[in-house]
C-alpha cells in the first residue's frame, strides 16, 4: 500500500484544493472526456496513467467505460490501486513496450507523457499497436507552457517538469498527422494541445 506521505508533481497537481485550480484541471480532463466520448470507445487504456486521475475522471464521466491504467511508477500505480482501484484496472509497466497484445482496446489515451520521453515515437508506436480505433495525446503547448511554468517555478508554486520535447501548436499538427488517417486537433487553457487520431477509416476534421 501507498504510504500517506507519497508525493508527486502530478499528485500535488490533481489534489490542490483552490477553486481555480480544481476549475482548471477538471475542464482540461473534460476535454479528453470529450474526444473518448467522440470516438465512441467502451474500453480504454490510459498509458502513462500516474496515480490514476485523469482515468479516475473518466470513469466518473462515464461509468459504463472500462478503465485500464498503467504506468512506470511502482509508487504511482500503488497509489492509483489504493484510490481508485474499486472501479479501474491498474498495472506497472513501459509505456515503450506495453505488455499488451495488438488492438486490446477501442481507445489509448495518453496524457502529458510524450514530452518527458526521449523516444517519444517509440511510445506512440506502441499506443497505435494497442488501439484499435483511436489515439488521443495531449502535450503542453510551447512555448507557452514552459513560459508560465518557469514563472510558478521562481514563485515556488511548482517544480520543473522535467520535459525533453517542446511542441508549438503548428508543430503538433505537422509532428502527429502523418501518424493517424485522420486527426481532430483542439487547444484548452491556451497551454495545452490534444490530438484525437484515427487509425483507419475516412478521417476526422480539424478544430
Amino acid at each position: 500500500m501507498t504510504s500517506t506521505s507519497y508525493r508527486s508533481t502530478n499528485q500535488q497537481r490533481h489534489t490542490r484544493t483552490g477553486r481555480i485550480a480544481r476549475w482548471h484541471l477538471n475542464s482540461f480532463n473534460e476535454a479528453i472526456f470529450e474526444m473518448v466520448a467522440k470516438s465512441g470507445a467502451q474500453t480504454v487504456l490510459d498509458a502513462g496513467c500516474g496515480e490514476g486521475f485523469v482515468a479516475a475522471y473518466l470513469t466518473s464521466r462515464d461509468p459504463a467505460l472500462r478503465l485500464t491504467g498503467i504506468d512506470l511508477s511502482g509508487e504511482a500505480v500503488s497509489y492509483a490501486q489504493t484510490h481508485f482501484g474499486h472501479a479501474i484496472s491498474f498495472s506497472q509497466g513501459s509505456i515503450l513496450d506495453l505488455p499488451f497484445d495488438d488492438d486490446s482496446f477501442d481507445a489509448v489515451v495518453c496524457s502529458e507523457v510524450l514530452e518527458h520521453l526521449t523516444d517519444w515515437e517509440r511510445a506512440l508506436g506502441e499506443l497505435k499497436r494497442v488501439a484499435r480505433h483511436h489515439v488521443i495525446v495531449t502535450v503542453p503547448r510551447e512555448p507557452h507552457f514552459k513560459l508560465l511554468n518557469d514563472a510558478g517555478r521562481a514563485l515556488r508554486y511548482c517544480e520543473d517538469p522535467g520535459h525533453v520535447n517542446f511542441w508549438s501548436w503548428r508543430a503538433f499538427k505537422a509532428v502527429f498527422s502523418p501518424h493517424f488517417e485522420g486527426v481532430e486537433f483542439r487547444r484548452k487553457h491556451y497551454i495545452y494541445q490534444l490530438v484525437l487520431g484515427r487509425l483507419g477509416g475516412s478521417g476526422l476534421g480539424s478544430m
